[in-house]
């Protein structure tokens, strides 16, 4: 079969007029005509066609040129052309955030798990999307779903998680044959660093890592822009990094992953355990951190793993910046300054900042990949607006 070289071209040039209507607040035909180096009957044709599948939104009339002539539409992407769902799994939570096409947030919520079934749990995101859906008011609705996990994710399957078991359950089978739309699934520090990447255009940032602080230990790495996973997705898995556990009530030298000893989940059981509790709360954590000697010489050995983690993860990806996505270093800032501190007298020169709102970021960061998908626009660079709800602190 021959191929039709123009069809392509036309295909690959209504795309890049797509991402100049996301990429502007507002823009004109002739613009996009002028950036893109177009003729303006082609920009004019595509701005006809994309129009027509609602996915533009007249603004107003701009100025006229100095030479006088016609003055131009103003245009923008439609946000009402759809929406993505995206949803984040946690141990004792799910949290979810609708977003329109352009990104924006539509809603946010959070809500606690009562029974951690996976078919409750898939039974909860179906409610979710079918409240949405009841009170949809876009031209299109429902555009693609994302998912956030905690656990290795390879080519859209969760290949192991610490604590969601599947049963053999494919979730992007059932819910692309449930929605019939694109199911996207991806590793949750990954999209933490999708989230820095896509939303932080502004500061040219090619090469960055995120370390998500929670159950585990995670680094999500962006390499020139884009997101690297390694084999089989192992990227990034510096929680499951072997070390000698040097308990000095051990007769043996045992090798333990490094997450059962610095993670926020590894400091609250090791805080429980000395002060005898079975449970404890946010609130009971930092109370004792600010009242108890024991307690704060636990996190004192634990924060000083983690920047030994975190020293030896920037010297194997050589990032321009290191983000911490850690609710335990936004819970206890002088914890994070400490690391900081640390990672100064190992010599680090790489700037490194805590992320405010870090429950939101990787719902942010796989609605980023499905709005992408949605649009077709998969490998384009798209620029998001940074969200009031999260803040990047040094």
């Amino acid at each position: 079969m021959v191929k039709d070289h123009r069809n392509i071209t036309r295909i690959q040039n209504k795309k890049l007029v797509l991402q100049q209507l996301f990429n502007n607040p507002e823009t004109s035909r002739a613009e996009i005509a002028r950036q893109l180096s177009l003729n303006k009957s082609t920009v004019s044709s595509i701005y006809t066609e994309l129009k027509g599948d609602g996915f533009t939104h007249e603004l107003r009339q701009g100025e006229s040129t100095s030479s006088g002539g016609r003055k131009p539409d103003m245009i923008c992407l439609n946000r009402n052309y759809g929406f993505v769902a995206s949803f984040n799994i946690g141990t004792t939570y799910m949290a979810s955030m609708f977003n329109y096409v352009n990104g924006e947030i539509i809603q946010y919520n959070r809500q606690p798990i009562k029974e951690f079934d996976i078919l409750n749990i898939m039974q909860m995101i179906e409610t979710n999307i079918k409240q949405m859906e009841d009170l949809n008011n876009t031209v299109h609705g429902l555009l693609a779903i994302g998912f956030s996990i905690h656990g290795v994710v390879n080519d859209n399957q969760v290949v192991d998680s610490p604590f969601l078991k599947l049963n053999g359950i494919d979730l992007e089978e059932y819910f692309r044959n449930e929605f019939k739309v694109p199911v996207l699934l991806e590793n949750e520090a990954n999209l933490s660093a999708v989230f820095e990447n896509d939303y932080n255009v502004g500061t040219r940032i090619k090469d960055l890592i995120v370390i998500s602080v929670h159950r585990g230990i995670g680094a999500g790495v962006i390499a020139n822009h884009s997101l690297y996973h390694g084999y089989r997705g192992l990227a990034g898995e510096i929680g499951r990094t072997m070390i000698a556990n040097n308990d000095p009530d051990s007769s043996s030298r045992q090798l333990v992953k490094v997450e059962s000893l610095c993670s926020e989940d590894a400091i609250i059981n090791q805080v429980k355990q000395a002060k005898a509790l079975s449970t404890i709360s946010p609130q009971q954590l930092l109370d004792l951190y600010q009242s108890d000697d024991e307690v704060r010489a636990i996190f004192d050995r634990d924060i000083k793993l983690l920047a030994e983690v975190t020293y030896n993860s920037i010297v194997a990806y050589g990032p321009e910046r290191v983000y911490f996505n850690a609710t335990l270093f936004e819970d206890i800032p002088k914890e994070f300054k400490k690391l900081k501190h640390y990672l100064v007298e190992m010599g680090i020169t790489v700037p490194i900042q805590m992320i405010k709102g870090s429950r939101m970021t990787s719902l942010f960061g796989i609605a980023s990949l499905a709005i992408r998908r949605a649009l077709g626009l998969d490998h384009y660079q798209l620029k998001f607006r940074w969200p009031r709800e999260v803040q990047n602190v040094d």
